[in-house]
């Protein structure tokens, strides 16, 4: 399964308007996409770091999806007030112990 992650710098208190933004804006629209097989918000709320990966059923799909990612990218940095570009990068999940 081929996923993508980003990593954000964003300021500690912006934590909750990033995962908001998320959850409200950006992941009904992962929904709608062909392949979307799901999305994980990880937070430091010490430091502010924010990792986020989505998952596809096939690369095609993630590649398919590198607007839209492009698009969550950058309002999650907006939203978060982070000044530089998140780090984006692709990966294959090879082990899922997930029910």
């Amino acid at each position: 399964m081929p996923a993508r992650s980003a990593v954000l710098q964003v300021s500690p208190d912006r934590v909750d308007a990033v995962t908001r933004a998320m959850q409200e804006e950006l992941i009904p629209r992962y929904q709608d996409q062909d392949g979307y097989e799901g999305f994980v918000l990880l937070a430091n709320r010490e430091t502010g770091k924010v990792l986020g990966v989505s998952f596809w059923e096939s690369e095609s799909d993630l590649e398919a999806s590198d607007d839209l990612g492009a698009d969550a990218r950058q309002r999650l940095a907006e939203v978060g007030g982070e000044a530089d570009t998140p780090v984006r990068e692709t990966w294959e999940v090879v082990v899922d112990d997930e029910p």
